[in-house]
């Protein structure tokens, strides 16, 4: 049962009593195979020289303990004799050598499809720990202990050292298999994902499975006949696309699948490993914690940050309650959701799929985009239900403070307008421990199947900043720089038809309206059936097409071009949204140029008259505004100005 405050009694220790029995959801094992100095040695400001330490985990869960109640299909695992749950996971652990001479902060980066991004994007020296991978070294100088482990279920044997999974449990009904409907979305025919299941197939009876297809999301879906696809075995479908189906065209595969992972518990694994490393001082074995001297801990707080898909689980993490750990107690004091949208993740279901994530033209049928969709609580006006990310932390004191980073892609491919209103598009307030950073630029910057190039503007630096700003939050009590968004209050926050207006003329760019919309959608069918729409509002443009609001990079305030959404080209689904990518529409270097074009956007020998210089000066001012107002660091200030150009071919 729970105490009102959310601690565990029966068999679940209580913070502040000398005799609290064990824990039964907890880390048994840490078994490090690999430990090395990292970066070739080389030493980091007053942290000095840094070692990378690999291994495993080795967990259990009590699938009695309220803390885990919420664990989809985690009373269908298989017990051991104590009646808990097994399960395992990789570790990485990137710490000074001499703990004592880093800043006290656990940095826990969540990880992307195993993989480790944010990692890069601090420190960009690409994914691993040799020397040629130091970067500009920002975690090390700045002293942080960094610490990942897996958390989504991925097969033994297959990892490699720098990847992290999760080894989890397959769900049964007393050892015989569930069964349920599942559903596959591939596009692209030739790449080696097409056709895979994400779980065995029941039966390979084609009888019941459906495959459709359709170019645009919003097309109508036509069925493949059986005689176009088969079963080549129970995890692969082989797949004979209709005649001319383009690149873009979305397969869409419903079948009875068998063997559901117990994903939820990857939530659990990310909670106990990071209360481990904080609070015990040893394993069951007697292995030590090499987070504690002399039996003490060396960190003072934990901070976790997520990009992607793993900023989409951060916000799950919050809203599941995983923030409260075993016996009560924070498991992060802050949290940095990037690129997350109004979204959270497919990850603590049945027959989950963790890595699908909803967007415009793919995989939008998927549970990925579901109220509550904002921190604050607010009423969904198509249900009635009330709810907000922060309803569980809350209840049981453990909320922590937050900033999240998002983009303009979020706006129109994640319902990101929705994070600052309700579901009529009503401005809301966020509640006193969270900010958001709304940045005018992209995150994923690849452009295959677009249009136009990637925006390249750069979001690291802004990552960096909120990861400074963040800790100083919860360490120091300094507060942040407040919210930067568009606002539905203020006008800087539009309707689709209203941005429109406001579009320059780009006559080979004409205005597309295009956004990922969503309702509220029945799961209990695939497809999934959807009822209504929530208001999704877009960012208001200025003159050139870039927003007028939120963290104005410096790209934006001083343009040469337009950075907007990203649109399939013909042979890929034309007209839809592309990915989750920006675009980069180039000015007119020349007024000649812009006039013969019939482009209403100035350009760039009109915007600088007097060149290099005249931009230079210009794009340093809104680098050091910027600086000033805490939004990007000064070093990172340094370094864009330095690397400040006009394209080239401009005076």
């Amino acid at each position: 049962m729970a105490l009102s405050g959310g601690l565990e009694v029966n068999g679940q220790s209580q913070p502040g009593s000398a005799s609290a029995p064990k824990a039964l959801s907890r880390v048994t094992k840490l078994d490090i195979t690999s430990r090395r100095p990292a970066f070739g040695g080389k030493s980091f400001g007053t942290a000095g020289a840094y070692e990378i330490l690999i291994g495993t985990a080795h967990a259990v869960a009590d699938p009695k303990a309220a803390v885990n109640a919420g664990i989809v299909d985690l009373d269908k695992a298989p017990r051991n004799a104590a009646g808990l749950v097994e399960y395992s996971f990789d570790v990485q652990i990137l710490k000074p050598v001499d703990i004592g001479k880093g800043n006290g902060t656990l940095l826990y980066e969540i990880n992307n499809r195993s993989n480790r991004p944010l990692y890069g994007y601090f420190d960009e020296g690409g994914p691993g720990y040799d020397a040629d991978n130091t970067g500009n070294g920002f975690l090390m100088n700045n002293g942080y202990t960094y610490v990942a482990s897996g958390w989504m279920h991925g097969a033994k044997g297959t990892a490699n050292s720098l990847q992290l999974w999760a080894y989890l449990p397959i769900a049964s009904n007393n050892g015989q298999p569930i069964t349920g409907t599942a559903m596959e979305e591939w596009m692209e025919p030739g790449t080696g994902a097409f056709g895979k299941l994400s779980y065995p197939a029941a039966t390979l009876d084609q009888a019941k499975a459906t495959l459709t297809y359709r170019e645009h999301q919003d097309d109508s879906r036509q069925t493949l006949p059986a005689s176009q696809w088969s079963y080549v075995n129970e995890t692969t479908v082989k797949v004979t696309p209709p005649p001319g189906a383009d690149a873009g065209t979305i397969y869409e595969f419903v079948y009875e699948a068998k063997d559901s992972v117990v994903e939820g518990l990857g939530f659990a694994g990310m909670r106990d490993f990071v209360s481990f490393m904080r609070h015990s001082p040893a394993d069951e074995a007697g292995t030590a914690n090499p987070l504690f001297v002399n039996g003490q801990p060396a960190l003072r707080l934990a901070v976790a940050a997520g990009a992607s898909q793993s900023g989409r689980v951060v916000r799950d993490f919050i809203y599941q309650g995983f923030n409260q750990d075993t016996a009560g107690r924070k498991v992060f004091e802050g949290m940095n959701a990037d690129m997350a949208g109004a979204r959270r993740t497919f990850t603590n279901y049945r027959f989950a799929q963790p890595g699908r994530w909803t967007r415009q033209h793919e995989d939008h049928p998927y549970p990925t985009s579901e109220f509550p969709f904002t921190f604050e609580k607010t009423t969904d006006h198509l249900t009635g239900k009330s709810d907000g990310l922060l309803a569980r932390c809350s209840a049981s004191n453990t909320c922590p403070n937050v900033i999240q980073v998002d983009s303009y892609a979020e706006l129109y491919g994640a319902h990101g307008s929705l994070n600052v209103t309700d579901t009529k598009g009503k401005p809301l307030q966020l509640p006193a421990n969270v900010r958001l950073y709304q940045l005018s630029l992209s995150h994923n910057q690849g452009d295959a199947g677009c249009m136009d190039p990637a925006n390249k503007v750069s979001p690291n630096p802004y990552y960096r900043a909120a990861l400074q700003a963040t800790v100083r939050w919860v360490r120091d009590g300094v507060a942040p720089p407040p919210t930067r968004a568009p606002s539905a209050a203020d006008g800087t926050f539009v309707t689709v038809a209203e941005q429109g207006k406001d579009y320059p003329t780009i006559p080979e760019r004409p205005f597309n309206s295009k956004i990922s919309e969503v309702g509220v959608r029945d799961f209990s069918v695939f497809p999934p059936k959807e009822k209504g729409k929530y208001t999704i509002l877009v960012p208001k443009l200025d003159r050139d097409g870039n927003m007028v609001a939120g963290v104005l990079v410096p790209e934006v305030a001083v343009p040469v071009a337009t950075y907007g959404k990203a649109v399939r080209k013909k042979g890929f689904g034309e007209g839809d949204l592309c990915g989750a990518n920006g675009a980069t529409i180039a000015f007119a270097k020349t007024k000649a140029e812009r006039l013969a074009r019939g482009d209403s956007r100035l350009s760039v020998e009109e915007r600088y008259p007097g060149g290099q210089a005249e931009y230079s000066e210009k794009y340093g001012r809104a680098v050091d505004k910027l600086v000033a107002e805490g939004y990007l660091l000064a070093e990172d200030g340094t370094r864009l100005k330095t690397a400040a150009s006009l394209p080239r071919g401009s005076n």
